[in-house]
């Protein structure tokens, strides 16, 4: 109304608008926002020697491309990092643990820079990890979820793995998320797990064509592919030429019939919960002289000509089988010492201990008077229960429950199945006897599985049972090993204790 009345008025006005506005006193003009590093994060085992890997996750908001950021790797001597200095030199992804770090907390950090815009962004660190252990023949142990996309895992023991083409201290990979199995003996990682820039060389059977292994575990599952040969690196622990197994590899695809037979293939981290297992049990070599000698032992085969597409059993001499490495180490090398804490609680979501290599040769792996059972040249001690005799029985870490058969505990439907469902909570007293006539009372729990199951942010598990199918056996798995430090004496190694094959806790 007033423009209409005072036109000029109205004219002046709109100037004066504009002139505010092209001065910025009107609309504001859009703020560019600096780059932020996210998920900083550290994998791979934190010992001496290792490499470690350091991850984040660059985003901009108005999508400006990443420059260089600052990457730059810190030690502290607490895990709140209060201390926390700049590591000389490290300013990559990856770091390679040093002696400097013994008894440190290690940070990885990441200053995230853009190339236009704002820029740099607000420096970001992972979280501690633990304190690096102060030896070098000691590596650390988990129960977690598992990798990723590999299902639901309940009480599976992991570490991480570090192989390399034989020789070579640079062209060499470390492997997360391997299950730790002292219930089979050598080295067993995904196909795809293992870069294809490792070139690692296959071995060979009689035939001249490529060397094949087969393993069947008890819950009727089984592993098929190729041997090749690398190095193993076990925290500051190697392990030279040494032959591995590639778990299906697709140029391997048809298992021989008498390893596939009424068995699941495990050929993927959801199928085996793990990417791969290391078999770190009583004894040197997957089958010893039996499979040195006879073609049809059920663990080697042979293509039988080039495109593979049939295989037939072959022997495999000793220096050809899968092997476990401890007994391959310059020092440290009669057997192993797996350590992790009590649960007190039913359930955990996570656990973490130590992997101890050396029985009485250093100062971490020295054994308190307990228990030891010398084992039979199968590796089985008895177990006694309720007035029944278990007479092969055996320490597993790769199983994720007890394993033993009995008409008193009640077994879960079909939610459950293969695990017992009692309806409270049932403590059992046993007797353990070794092949040496050395005995030892221990006692075990067992949980309604079903219960147990119910979180499935829980992982840890320490009253899971089930049935095993084999009235003879008693399968004590990882349940059995928290909350006590079980040593492993490996066959023919000798040590304080007396020679392997035995078990101490």
């Amino acid at each position: 109304m007033y423009f209409n009345s005072r036109p000029g008025r109205a004219i002046a006005l709109l100037l004066v608008a504009f002139l505010l506005t092209a001065c910025g006193g009107g609309a504001s003009t859009p703020t560019n926002a600096a780059p932020v590093a996210s998920r900083v994060t550290i994998s791979g085992t934190v010992v001496l020697g290792s490499l470690l890997a350091g991850n984040y996750t660059y985003a901009d908001a108005e999508s400006d491309a990443q420059g260089s950021s600052t990457l730059r790797w810190m030690r502290s001597g607490n895990s709140g990092g209060t201390d926390k200095v700049a590591i000389s030199g490290a300013i990559t992804h990856n770091y390679t643990v040093v002696a400097a770090d013994l008894g440190s907390y290690l940070y990885f950090c990441v200053l995230p820079v853009a190339i236009s815009g704002t820029s740099p962004g607000i420096e970001v660190c992972s979280l501690a990890t633990i304190a690096v252990p102060a030896s070098a023949n000691t590596m650390i142990v988990t129960v977690d979820a598992g990798p990723d996309n590999s299902g639901y895992n309940v009480n599976r023991l992991y570490t991480s793995v570090t192989i390399c083409y034989p020789g070579s201290g640079t062209l060499c990979q470390t492997i997360d998320h391997v299950l730790v199995d002292t219930g089979s003996t050598g080295l067993r990682l995904l196909s795809s797990a293992i870069p294809g820039n490792l070139n690692l060389t296959r071995l060979t059977g009689n035939t001249g064509f490529p060397l094949l292994s087969c393993v069947q575990f008890v819950d009727n599952t089984f592993a098929w592919g190729p041997v090749v040969s690398a190095d193993i690196v076990l925290g500051g622990k190697t392990a030279t030429s040494v032959p591995i197994q590639v778990i299906g590899d697709p140029a391997f695809g048809t298992p021989a019939t008498n390893c596939s037979i009424g068995g699941i293939a495990m050929t993927t981290a959801s199928d085996l919960g793990a990417n791969g297992i290391i078999g770190l049990g009583l004894f040197k070599n997957d089958c010893g002289a039996g499979c040195s000698v006879t073609s049809h032992n059920g663990s080697y085969y042979t293509c039988t000509d080039a495109s593979c597409a049939s295989t037939k059993g072959t022997r495999a001499t000793v220096d050809q089988q899968l092997k476990n490495p401890v007994p391959l180490f310059a020092q440290d090398n009669n057997g192993i010492l797996i350590d992790l804490p009590a649960i007190t609680t039913t359930t955990a979501a996570t656990l973490s201990g130590t992997l101890t290599f050396g029985i009485y040769t250093q100062s971490n792996n020295q054994v308190t008077p307990g228990t030891l059972l010398a084992t039979d040249t199968l590796g089985n001690f008895t177990t006694s229960l309720a007035g029944r005799s278990y007479t092969n029985s055996f320490l597993d870490t790769g199983s994720n429950g007890l394993f033993f058969d009995s008409t008193a505990i009640t077994p879960c439907g079909a939610d459950g199945a293969g695990f017992y469902c009692p309806d409270l909570l049932a403590t059992f007293p046993v007797n353990l006897i070794g092949a040496n006539a050395t005995s030892g009372t221990v006692s075990f729990a067992i949980d309604k599985a079903t219960n147990l199951f119910f979180d499935r942010s829980q992982h840890v598990l320490p009253a899971l049972a089930g049935p095993l199918g084999d009235s003879t056996s008693f399968d004590w798995g990882l349940p059995f090993f928290y909350g006590r430090r079980v040593f492993i004496g490996i066959e023919g190694q000798p040590s304080s204790l007396g020679t392997g094959p035995f078990y101490a806790f």
